[in-house]
């Protein structure tokens, strides 16, 4: 037996510099038994040391044995593993010091945002967030209003959203049964958007609880959530699964909002609400609920969606929805069918994410033309448009977007003034509207994001009666706006 100070070095400084003994994705394999299986054959690791000039011979008993687990396979094993199981046992610890697990504990613990009331796995949480912020107005309008554009639809500052959310998220792991369910309350500005006919409105449409045009409470969702295996329902009143913008500003990249979601579109359902996640890739959607924005109405009937979300797991994501509700009012007070159709397809690559969205809606005899003579006094209403985002990861704290859109409401029954002491009209602008937004989302803090913006809007089509345009009191087809506002997670 030949086994000297020379084997034991050279065995020492292949260990420092890195040499690996395993099967590894990133480095070709050196095992040791290459080296004992034959001695005829020297392996690798025997040639190099013979390289040294001297002799040795190798014995497969004159070399520490590591036991590899019998549960991994040797392939599994890359260099960093490979070297903390055997130094586990035949050497110095290679396990992080207290100090490097310290600071990498801390530096995860910053990506996550600070609660008021401590979060669980399992059981209820109670969190939310406040939002408010300016949008000005280059043409100042003796109104305050920002002419038709929502949610900051008034130019001397706003505070949206004060919103709470108590929720128990079901999590049945693919087999078995859980349940669950979720209560939001907003309060704020943003509450004029929200009221559902039968909750905050009677089932007439006047208001129940709330006096103030400005500020008011809003319940948008408050639903019990079933799951079995990879199946869920939800029943009581939830957002829609339309679209692509939604009601919580955490939702949103910008803080105004699209024509299309504003006036394309329900914000909330009441009813039963289904998913069966079919794969990793493709999850199907069917609800039946009482129409747009209605929890009781005067006449309530119902609505059915049908939609689906695929994923393809390379950065695409395409999200359609259907929805048709037998009886919706239009502005002539009459009751009639009503369509919509959504679709959002989404790609991401790199720091980079492109989302388009296509909305038509449609309403039979929803436009009353008293005028004709001899002919079908009521006629379809129809309104559609295209949304297009392109988002940009600058770094951990900031983000670049912007949103090009085109809307058209064809027959003037959809776009209007919305909160009481508006100057515009509830609707009768037939024509297209356009808006060009880009703006900054800065996050100094897991709490705190802040989103500068700039807005430019304008619109092409028939003044509504009386010689009224959509902007600046009535006067203007165009405006400008810039503003900031703030989400502050608690």
């Amino acid at each position: 037996m030949k086994i000297n100070w020379l084997r034991s070095a050279t065995l020492a400084i292949a260990a420092s510099a890195g040499l690996p003994l395993a099967a590894s994705a990133q480095s070709p394999a050196i095992h040791i038994s290459d080296a004992v299986a034959d001695p005829a054959k020297p392996g690798p690791l025997a040639a190099s040391i013979s390289d040294i000039g001297e002799e040795i011979d190798f014995a497969a008993s004159e070399i520490p044995s590591i036991q590899i687990p019998s549960s991994h396979s040797r392939a599994s094993y890359t260099r960093a593993n490979y070297s903390a199981a055997a130094l586990a046992s035949h050497g110095p610890s290679c396990e992080p010091c207290p100090s490097c697990a310290e600071e990498a504990a801390a530096e995860e613990a910053e990506c996550e945002p600070w609660r008021l009331f401590c979060q669980k796995e399992c059981g209820c949480n109670v969190y939310g967030w406040v939002n408010g912020g300016i949008m000005a107005n280059s043409q100042s309008p003796a109104s305050e209003f920002n002419g038709v554009t929502t949610f900051p639809d008034q130019w001397h500052g706003q505070g949206n959203q004060a919103y709470l959310i108590a929720e128990k998220t079901i999590d049945t792991g693919g087999c078995g049964w859980d349940w669950g369910g979720r209560v939001d309350a907003l309060y704020g500005s943003d509450y004029i958007f929200t009221m559902a006919t039968g909750l905050e409105l009677r089932p007439e449409g006047t208001p129940k609880w709330n006096s103030n045009p400005d500020y008011g409470v809003a319940l948008p969702q408050a639903f019990v959530e079933l799951g079995y295996n990879d199946a869920s329902l939800k029943v009581g009143h939830f957002y829609t699964p339309i679209g692509y913008e939604v009601v919580p500003a955490t939702g949103n990249f910008f803080y105004t909002h699209a024509y299309t979601m504003q006036y394309g579109e329900p914000f909330t359902h009441s009813g039963l609400l289904g998913t069966w996640k079919m794969s990793d890739e493709l999850t199907l959607l069917g609800a039946y609920v009482n129409g747009w924005d209605a929890l009781d109405r005067v006449d309530d009937e119902g609505m059915g969606i049908a939609g689906f979300s695929w994923n393809s797991g390379e950065g695409l994501t395409v999200a359609y929805n259907y929805g048709y509700s037998i009886d919706e009012p239009t502005t002539y007070g009459a009751l009639t069918p009503r369509h919509i159709s959504s679709l959002v397809v989404s790609y991401t690559r790199c720091d980079w994410t492109y989302v388009f969205q296509n909305d038509v809606g449609w309403q039979q005899d929803g436009v009353l033309n008293p005028s004709t003579e001899g002919g079908d006094p009521f006629s379809s209403a129809e309104w559609y448009g295209i949304n297009q985002y392109l988002f940009y990861t600058i770094n951990d704290c900031w983000k670049a977007g912007t949103r090009l859109e085109w809307f058209r409401d064809d027959d003037g029954v959809r776009v209007g003034g919305i909160r009481p002491g508006q100057t515009i009209p509830t609707s009768g602008f037939a024509g297209n509207f356009y808006n060009l937004t880009a703006g900054l989302n800065w996050t100094p803090h897991a709490n705190i994001t802040v989103r500068p913006e700039v807005r430019y809007d304008w619109y092409d089509g028939l003044a509504a009666p009386g010689g009224i345009e959509p902007f600046d009191d009535g006067s203007r087809t165009d405006q400008f706006l810039y503003g900031v506002d703030v989400i502050v997670l608690w």
